[in-house]
Parts: structure tokens; sequence; C-alpha cells
């Protein structure tokens, strides 16, 4: 059995609510047209059969909701748009598709109320939220209550890079060039926002909460021994200081987010996060539709991917879909 789990949808009636409500630039123009199976469902379960996926968990596209909304009052409305939208979707193929929930970030009061909801009312198997909100990072404490109802629920957290093409990538410019912010500031954001969270205390507080991160774990896979030597080991004031609240050493921390495996097919990046993270914390994923999904598309590559590693059949399997059944108690 095989479960992709980091896919995106764009709910029709959403798109044309957040589209009327944006004041910025209009990014989305065309996007359903470009790109119908973030709506069509029955599309993509037809290319599903063609590449042999039995269910995907279906999460929001970006822009997120903080970033395209001003308001934290409509943005919280527009996540229980989406998230109804997101419930029915599912719904109509349960035996295909599982539903995720999606916050407001710019109202952190909402963020509870709605990823309860969605938990609760919407039978949805966890949500998802951005490595920042609109540049504040996730370990201030406003944000303590949405992850400790994470971890009450037992439910998973989807963690999206978040960074725009407006973010400079040098002081004195206005915008990233060559699409540097998404190339390598995503991994970036992703990285930070994790170690973030690990030296805020966020797991020795919640030792069982699960937050599944995009592209494999970021840089982590390939930054481990400067991880080991700068986090774990002593002699830096700052660091120092900060080790000592923590129960364990930093780079134990690391190991303890589970990753999807949407590396375009990068078989030196998959071996990489497997010998980093470990089997058991590897969840098949592969950003569909923006992977171009076709048997020429990045879905095909990631399967091909997860096959060129040399490891036991038994945790071929659970990446492909145990852990995911596992930690969303499924299966």
């Amino acid at each position: 059995m095989k479960i992709d789990c980091y896919t995106h949808v764009m709910p029709q009636n959403f798109y044309a609510r957040l589209k009327a409500a944006m004041t910025g630039p209009d990014y989305l123009s065309g996007l359903l047209e470009s790109m119908p199976e973030l709506a069509d469902m029955d599309a993509r379960i037809a290319i599903m059969d063609d590449l042999g996926i039995d269910q995907q968990v279906i999460t929001l596209s970006s822009p997120p909701l903080e970033v395209a909304i001003e308001s934290p009052e409509l943005a919280a409305e527009l996540a229980r748009v989406a998230n109804d939208e997101i419930a029915a979707m599912a719904a109509r193929r349960p035996d295909r598709f599982i539903p995720v929930g999606i916050v407001a970030m710019n109202n952190p009061q909402s963020m509870v109320v709605e990823a309860k909801r969605c938990l609760t009312e919407l039978g949805m198997k966890g949500v998802l939220i951005y490595t920042s909100a609109k540049g504040k990072p996730l370990d201030l404490p406003e944000f303590r209550e949405f992850f400790a109802l994470m971890a009450d629920h037992d439910a998973p957290i989807w963690l999206h890079p978040a960074r725009g093409g407006n973010q400079a990538d040098y002081a004195g410019e206005d915008a990233s060039k060559y699409w540097i912010w998404q190339v390598f500031g995503w991994p970036y954001e992703t990285t930070a926002a994790m170690t973030r969270l690990v030296f805020d205390g966020l797991f020795d507080r919640h030792p069982d909460i699960k937050i599944i991160t995009h592209h494999a774990g970021a840089m982590l896979p390939f930054f481990d021994k400067r991880v080991e030597w700068v986090y774990d080991r002593q002699g830096m004031p700052e660091l120092d200081q900060a080790r000592e609240k923590l129960q364990r050493k930093p780079s134990d921390y690391f190991r303890m987010f589970y990753n999807d495996t949407a590396l375009m097919g990068s078989i030196a990046g998959m071996q990489a996060a497997y010998a980093f993270f470990g089997g058991e914390r590897l969840l098949f994923g592969t950003d569909t539709p923006f992977d171009g999904m076709g048997g020429e598309g990045f879905t095909a590559d990631t399967l091909k991917s997860i096959e060129a590693m040399p490891i036991p059949p038994a945790e071929r399997e659970a990446i492909y879909a145990g852990n995911l059944q596992r930690i969303i108690g499924a299966g």
C-alpha cells in the first residue's frame, strides 16, 4: 500500500473567496486552470491509479492565510471555509483521501479553536501550519496553546515552509532573485523553525508530539555533523545556557521530527534523510500536484528514489504507508 502523506488542494469556493479578499498582487490568477488537479479530484484519482498510489493526505495549498489576508478575523473565517471544503472533498472518497486542516496563524486564539474543530467535528487527521507566521517564529508564547492542543489530541502537525519572493536575499535589495527564496530559502526556513522549536523545549513539554516536515527534514540530513559539533558541545555561552533548559542533547530532538520524501527524486538526498532520521521517521510524500504528477513527474521519481534505498522490505513498506497509519491512528 502507498499513501502520499503531503499533497495539496485548492477548493474552488475557497479559491474564489480568497482571490476576492486579497489586497496584494493576484498571484493566484490562472492557478486552477493551469493545475486543475488542485480541485478536480476525479482527475487526481486517475493519476493516482496510474502511479499505484492508494491514498493521499490532502492539505491546503499556499499561500499562507496570514500572508494573503491582513485581517486576523477574515483569515480565521477563510480557514473555516477551506476546512469545510477539504473535509467534504475527502468525504466524497474516504477510501482515497485523508483530510488535514489549516489555521490562520495571525490569529492565535482562532488557531486553537479551529484546530479543535478540525479534529473533533470534521474528522481531520491533523493540521498544517507554516514555518513562521508572516515572519513571527513558532517559539513565541502565543503559539504554545496550539501545540499543546495538538499534543493532547495526539494529532500530527504538517509543517510547510513559508518564504516569498519579496523576501530579499541581500540587504539593499527589494526581492529575491533567481528563485533563491524557494529553492534554497524554503529548506533554510524549515530548518530554522525546527531549531527554534528544539531549543524552546517543545519536545520536553510534549515528548510525543508529531511534526511532519516538508522535503525530508530540509537541511538537517546534510548538516548532521555541524549540528552535533556545534549544538551538542560545550564552549559557547549562548548555546550552553540554552542547553541547560533541555533534558537531552539537541541532536536527539532533531531526530524526533517526522519527514516526507518530497525531494524530487533525489536518491542521495533520500539516503541522507534515511541515515539521519531512520526509516521509522520517513513518510512517503510528493508535493502533488506541484510535482508534475504524471509518469514523468516527481511522484514517479520519488517512488524510484525510495526503491533505490538498500533497506529491508518491512522498512520500505513502513515508509510507504505504515508510519503514517501509525501516527494518525489508522490501518
